[in-house]
């Protein structure tokens, strides 16, 4: 089973969950995937949803995912 969520740090040493989210649209034939990120030390930082490589996820790499990090965009309630 694929990694499926990591932990790792933002430019202010703050740790970020981020979680693929599979279903979710996007081209996973390029093993691009949504994901979910939410920071557990920062409760007013706003959840952000965006776009990361799997890859990156299953190798912890904190370049990659400070980059999907900084790409995406606060989650907006629906409904």
């Amino acid at each position: 089973m694929p990694k499926d969520r990591a932990i790792f740090q933002d430019e202010q040493g703050r740790s970020w969950l981020v979680e693929i989210q599979f279903g979710h649209p996007s081209p996973a034939e390029l093993g691009i995937y949504a994901a979910r990120f939410q920071c557990p030390e920062d409760p007013a930082e706003p959840v952000r949803v965006g776009f990361l490589l799997q890859d990156d996820v299953a190798r912890g790499d904190q370049e990659g995912l400070r980059e999907a990090l900084a790409e995406s965009d606060p989650a907006e309630a629906v409904g």
